[in-house]
């Protein structure tokens, strides 16, 4: 049975230019793994936000696993976890220029993203364990208004390891949070989907992979959960 994530597996190195690495080799005692946004509203089927694969990228529901896979694997490697959820006031005095950008000036009251309306709730495969904390944020970046930099300075972290939602909004705009203080980026290219353009987009092409090769030009590493897992196990 074909997935949405073949493609990646298949192509990556023929859509993204990887030939420099920040992180060539992960060391746990320096690691944290961020589980960003995997919410119902974008990772199940029939969510509000779900997001359906275009130009070859991931599908919602085909990130779960890979996040599973990294989560316990991180787990048993003693890297500790911290967890985002991304939503908004339900009159939206938070969303900055946000609803005007989406075209939602004025109609932000019962938005699928805002608190209490279903949007934060995770996908029923990813629980936090009670030690990992769970940050609210209403920006795209994980490290904006929260305590993510205090974690990772508390924790002895100089490397943040970037699982789940979405690739042209809350991956790379906390990639470049991130990078910007001096942290050493991993995002995992099989655990994030981008919302389509409305276009048409050819394989490789579209919001995904832009925001892909952005990260790993100047950002970061993008590497698949494979790899990170391959890494981690050396």
């Amino acid at each position: 049975m074909l997935s949405s994530l073949d493609f990646t597996y298949e192509n990556i190195d023929k859509v993204v230019s990887r030939s420099t690495w920040v992180s060539p080799t992960v060391d746990p005692k320096k690691t944290m793994l961020l589980v960003l946004d995997m919410q119902k509203a974008c990772a199940e089927v029939g969510g509000a936000m779900y997001i359906e694969s275009v130009g070859g990228a991931p599908e919602g529901k085909d990130t779960v696993q890979p996040v599973v896979n990294v989560l316990n694997a991180c787990r048993e490697a003693g890297i500790p976890v911290v967890w985002s959820l991304w939503g908004l006031r339900g009159d939206g005095k938070d969303a900055g220029y946000a609803d005007v950008k989406w075209g939602l000036e004025g109609q932000l009251a019962g938005f699928p993203g805002s608190w209490g309306n279903g949007g934060d709730e995770l996908v029923d495969e990813l629980v936090p364990a009670p030690d990992e904390p769970v940050m609210r944020k209403h920006r795209f970046s994980s490290f904006f208004g929260t305590p993510l930099n205090e974690y990772m300075r508390r924790a002895g972290a100089d490397t943040l390891v970037v699982a789940g939602l979405s690739s042209g909004n809350c991956q790379i705009a906390t990639a470049i949070d991130g990078a910007n203080q001096d942290y050493k980026i991993i995002v995992l290219a099989d655990t994030t989907a981008a919302i389509p353009s409305g276009q048409d987009d050819p394989l490789g092409y579209g919001q995904h992979w832009e925001a892909l090769r952005n990260i790993q030009a100047n950002h970061g590493d993008v590497r698949t959960s494979i790899e990170f897992l391959e890494m981690l196990a050396k």
